[in-house]
């Protein structure tokens, strides 16, 4: 692939998969780590907006909570639909981040 791309299609993600999600997002994390690099990161879904505004608002917030900034994810999400409409289009996917966030927490013994 030209410049080092990597594309790689994944399966769809569901309310309950948020285990499998967050070892995913670890992995890229890790890998990114490890080759001790930065490289950008494409994300996107069929619409670019439900799915692909899960993973986006999720990394950021996941940034957030490491950095020990303040996480407002209402906020983030309006800064994001400023840029594209309809990030996050629904109920589901919106408390699907906020699990996700949990879990992190969790994992990372800060709850």
């Amino acid at each position: 692939m030209p410049f080092g791309l990597k594309l790689r299609r994944t399966r769809r993600y569901n309310v309950r998969s948020k285990n499998c999600f967050m070892t995913r997002i670890q992995l890229l994390e890790n890998n990114v780590i490890d080759n001790n690099c930065n490289p950008p990161i494409v994300v996107h879904c069929s619409a670019g907006v439900g799915r692909t505004g899960v993973v986006i608002l999720t990394e950021l917030m996941i940034g957030c909570l490491e950095h020990n900034e303040k996480v407002d994810v209402p906020v983030m999400l309006q800064h994001l639909r400023e840029q594209r409409m309809f990030m996050i289009q629904t109920i589901a996917q919106y408390k699907f981040v906020y699990q996700v966030l949990i879990l992190f927490l969790q994992n990372s013994r800060l709850i």
